[in-house]
């Protein structure tokens, strides 16, 4: 019994949904028909009007490319560790930093250029200080101040927080003295230092507080510090040729972030500031005799500024071909010129309006919403075109249809009835209508799947990516404006421009029968390829590529790939050492030697890792050297590195080689004169660097420290098991308490985590995408047999994409990952529409022949289009967009075949097999033999002469 009422009461509620769409049907009729008579009564005006308000956001629109924003902070995936730990460092440091690639003549041809060419020859040195600033140019005008003309300004005037270089370490030690003098006299303790140091002459000297921050002109004095550095130059300076000559090197600038940089008052954006480093290396503006060098440019920032650049000049450049291309096929698939009009109006309007609208609400754009250009201009000739066809065929058959009329008519000698005008705007309208009423309703449907289907994109607990939400905004918005404009514009343009579509090709008349007659051999093909996509799906979990996937002619990616290859390095990450929590009596945490030491021993272990170095306070200490001397007695205490001399081992022992330092406690209050002195010598050490090196190694509180860690750029699945090696040590309990080191964050961890959620994003987003779909379709054709039926084809083309990735030329990037869910728009759509031409025809083998061959045509002249247009793609320069649209091409292809035979082919074998279940006759009846019954035959007046 609850059976039965359970039945009934699905059967009521069955019912009351079918009233419910019948009442929606009919209101929704009831608005088209009052809103094309008021569009066809004034099809100019509504023309104007439109072009008008699309002439204005079209125009707001031409500033978009301001609105693309290609910081690094954009790419990266929100909620990832790795993400906010940046964040935390972005709070009280830089972790934008830039790279100046230097090589000198002895790099290309060693044989004429021998070692005056060094790295560390006077000259060369002064010719890179010159272009990093020092206490020599600081004065002269802007491009020829160089980078850092002020050491103090904390990057609020210049833009520099920090440089480090081999010019910048030999300027760091050349003025050494003067600042380790001076705070000797600054941390006086006991006066134990002061007692050093006679700082009543120091302060007699002009500038006591400091050396002179510039290189030295004797290469004597230079030779003497490169030897005192204790080998950190070798990490910033390498001999390419083998020759023992010093001919590489590079100038890394940690600049203050970029939305930051318009604080200066001199730069609004890192634009304008690449563009001023590049004025100041350029080789014009240095002085004749500073150059020798060849000076480039380079680092993560600088190489997104320049692939943004580089992708929207490819743009410019393949939209006109695009658009060349587009309307060739167009006329020659319809030879005329009035439906490029017809069908490319909309699609520029829609896209003057996608644009405009994304300017003027100021909406969040990045390089990749070029991604959203050929799927607009795709599904913009796909409405245009369906409509079209549809609009004609009604009007055809209805012409038809009264002149077979009037020929049965004459034969009965019955009066003729008016055959109507082709272009009577009575009979225009309701063929408008009609079309509305079907292959309108059916646009509708594919526009609000492809839009609920690209919503997916928007979600940000789906996607983590920005770029790739941003994209899918731009596809919202664009495919609402195209699907409104081409319901508008398509009939109006039709009528103004006297568009009468020829008949269509007799061959589909015969390859219509392909999918019903052939559904077997469809089906096992299409089984095979799914089959071998299946063992394939690894394809797309290969790590996301990048040098690779750019242009040859990009300077700045050419130096990167040059750098990271000569120095093992290129990618910067970064921890935070955290020493707030420490408990020791200085006000500035980190200036503890146990703090310090702590920090020692976790650099010890990483240096354990390979392709890894660390640069942290700790290397600057060990390469500045010092010299202390006993003024009383003037007996040498010390000489040696600031590092060497905070773990001497004359502190703590009381050897008779201490004796002298032994007399530090016989003359101090307490006995613990030494101990005082050593506290006094770790604030001397931290003083000694310059301000610059303190901000770039410790935060302003002096609570926190950060450790840079490099390595060369490698393949991410190699990188990935380098980051857990370094975690790992870093996750190891500190043997000194109230010290937090955090993981690593940076370009390595970022580089992986933007790599990761790009792949679950086209993970989630496809799958997601596949599942709402597949339920909106369900509800829409109010049957989960005839949803499901409809996904089948698009997704078999979504698993047939691994093996396009298979392919040594085809690499997974942010534009190929998002490939997926932008085939499920385009695929979704032509499956909606045959599907829906089916169900019109009837689900027989003569309604699926007819829908086939009238839906197919259009869905052909579509696809050819529109892979028309992204063939432009093959003139870009990106490696990267090439494989986005040879992909896109592939799979828009495979959309065509898949929703014209495969879906046909999967309701024909359905029913076969029901048939031979029910033991019913056979399906495949084209009724082209003798037949006695058939539901699809219909009664004919015989007429007899």
């Amino acid at each position: 019994m609850g059976l039965i009422d359970m039945q009934v009461n699905m059967g009521g509620y069955k019912e009351l949904f079918g009233e419910y769409s019948q009442r929606v049907r009919e209101k929704t009729d009831s608005l088209l028909d009052g809103a094309y008579t008021q569009v066809l009564a004034q099809p100019k005006t509504t023309l104007v009007m439109l072009i008008i308000l699309s002439a204005w956001l079209g125009n707001i629109g031409t500033n978009f490319q301001d609105q693309i924003v290609d910081d690094v902070e954009v790419f990266l995936p929100e909620g990832a560790e790795s993400t906010d730990l940046l964040l935390e460092v972005r709070e009280e440091w830089s972790t934008d930093v830039g790279f100046i690639y230097i090589k000198t003549p002895n790099a290309d041809d060693p044989a004429l250029f021998g070692d005056d060419y060094n790295v560390t020859n006077v000259d060369i040195l002064h010719e890179i200080s010159w272009i990093e600033g020092d206490d020599e140019n600081r004065d002269d005008s802007q491009t020829k101040r160089g980078l850092d003309w002020n050491k103090l300004d904390h990057g609020k005037e210049d833009g520099v927080l920090w440089i480090i270089s081999v010019a910048q370490i030999v300027k760091e030690i050349n003025s050494s003295d003067g600042r380790f003098n001076a705070a000797m006299c600054k941390n006086p303790g006991e006066r134990l230092t002061s007692q050093l140091i006679d700082c009543n002459a120091l302060n007699q000297i002009p500038g006591g507080d400091g050396g002179l921050y510039a290189i030295p002109n004797e290469q004597q004095r230079i030779d003497e510090i490169v030897n005192q550095s204790n080998g950190s130059l070798e990490s910033l300076a390498k001999d390419t040729n083998g020759d023992g000559v010093w001919d590489t090197t590079a100038v890394l600038v940690g600049m203050i972030s970029a939305n930051q940089i318009n604080e200066t008052g001199i730069w609004s954006d890192y634009k304008e500031f690449f563009a001023h480093i590049d004025k100041i290396i350029a080789v014009e503006n240095r002085p004749a005799e500073y150059r020798f060098t060849d000076m480039t440019q380079t680092g993560l920032s600088k190489i997104l500024e320049d692939v943004s650049d580089a992708i929207y000049l490819d743009l410019l450049n393949m939209m006109p071909i695009s658009l060349f291309l587009t309307v060739l096929i167009i006329t020659l698939l319809h030879r005329s010129w009035k439906v490029v009009i017809i069908s490319g109006t909309p699609i520029v309007m829609a896209l003057a309006v996608t644009f405009g609208a994304s300017v003027l609400l100021k909406m969040t754009l990045t390089p990749m919403i070029i991604a959203t250009f050929p799927i607009l201009i795709g599904l913009g000739v796909d409405y245009a075109l369906h409509m079209v066809n549809r609009i004609e065929e009604v009007r055809r058959k209805r012409i038809d249809k009264a002149v077979e009329d009037n020929e049965i008519r004459r034969r009965k000698g019955q009066v003729l009835q008016e055959v109507p005008d082709l272009w009577d705007p009575e009979f225009y309208r309701s063929c408008v209508m009609e079309m509305s009423r079907t292959t309108g309703i059916a646009v509708m449907i594919s526009a609000a799947t492809t839009v609920i289907g690209f919503s997916v994109l928007i979600l940000p607990n789906i996607v983590s990516i920005i770029p790739i939400r941003s994209v899918g905004m731009t596809l919202v918005a664009g495919i609402i404006a195209t699907l409104v404009f081409s319901m508008i514009l398509v009939p109006v343009l039709i009528w103004l421009l006297k568009f009468n579509k020829r008949t269509n090709p007799p061959m589909w008349g015969t390859i219509s029968r392909v999918p019903v007659k052939n559904f077997a051999v469809i089906i096992m093909l299409a089984g095979l390829i799914t089959f071998a996509g299946l063992t394939n799906l690894d394809e797309l979990d290969k790590p996301i590529t990048g040098s690779d996937q750019t242009p040859d002619n990009i300077p700045s990616m050419e130096a990167m790939v040059e750098y990271s290859q000569t120095f093992s390095g290129g990618q910067t990450s970064l921890f935070i050492f955290d020493a707030s929590e420490h408990v020791n009596d200085q006000e500035m945490k980190i200036r503890s030697l146990a703090v310090l030491d702590a920090m020692d021993l976790v650099e010890n272990k990483l240096a354990e890792i390979p392709y890894t170095n660390t640069t942290s306070l700790i290397t600057f200490l060990e390469a500045i050297p010092v010299s202390l001397t006993e003024p009383t007695t003037g007996v040498s205490l010390y000489e040696g590195s600031l590092w060497e001399l905070l773990h001497e081992e004359c502190w703590e022992s009381n050897e008779p080689n201490c004796a002298t330092w032994m007399l530090l406690d016989a003359t101090s209050t307490d006995g613990k004169g030494r101990e005082h002195l050593r506290k006094d010598m770790v604030n001397v050490a931290y003083d000694t660097l310059s301000k610059e090196v303190q901000w770039m190694l410790s935060n302003e509180a002096g609570s926190k420290a950060l450790v840079y860690v490099t390595q060369p750029y490698m393949n991410l699945d190699n990188a990935s098991l380098l980051r857990d090696d370094i975690d790992l040590k870093l996750s190891e309990e500190m043997n000194e308490p109230g010290i937090r080191v955090s993981p690593l964050t940076g370009g390595l961890p970022v580089s992986l985590d933007i790599n990761e959620g790009i792949h679950e994003t086209q993970s989630y987003t496809t799958l997601l995408t596949l599942l709402i779909l597949t339920i909106v379709l369900c509800f829409v054709f109010r049957s989960f047999r005839l949803g499901v039926l409809t996904m089948i084809p698009v997704a078999t083309i979504i698993i047939w994409q691994p093996l396009l990735m298979s392919s040594g030329d085809v690499n997974v990037n942010i534009f190929t990952a998002m490939i997926g869910t932008i085939v499920f728009g385009i695929g979704v759509d032509d499956a909606i529409h045959v599907m829906h031409r089916i169900q019109e025809e009837g689900e027989s083998a003569v309604g699926m022949t007819k829908a086939v061959e009238k839906t197919g045509q259009t869905i052909f002249e579509t696809t050819a289009t529109t892979v028309a247009g992204l063939g432009a793609g093959f003139f870009v320069a990106f490696p990267g967009l090439v494989n986005f649209f040879i992909l896109m091409m592939l799979l828009i292809g495979f959309a065509f075949l898949t929703s014209v035979f495969l879906l046909p082919a999967c309701i024909t074998a359905e029913h076969v097999i029901r048939r031979r279940i029910k033991g019913e006759s056979r399906f495949i009846d084209f009724g082209e033999g003798v037949v006695l019954a058939d539901e699809n035959m219909k009664p004919v007046d015989a007429i007899i002469e």
